[in-house]
């Protein structure tokens, strides 16, 4: 069971760091906002069971996370 959840937040951040949500949740990691983040994940269509471990993820990130060129 722990392998399946792990892989399906692996492709829920694969998701995520797709061009078409990546800017959104850069913005949202750099602000610390996480209504922006759930916006942005239901937007994904990221199931709402793992919303909350998601966004816990993003927001526990270090602020000095040197975003890849590129996206």
């Amino acid at each position: 069971m722990l392998n399946v959840k792990i892989s399906n937040m692996s492709a829920h951040l694969q998701t995520l760091a797709s061009s078409k949500y990546y800017p959104q949740i850069q913005d949202a990691v750099e602000k610390k906002d996480k209504n922006l983040l759930i916006k942005v994940c239901r937007k994904a269509k990221i199931p709402q069971i793992d919303i909350n471990s998601i966004v816990s993820l993003l927001l526990s990130m270090n602020n000095a996370v040197k975003w890849p060129a590129g996206f």
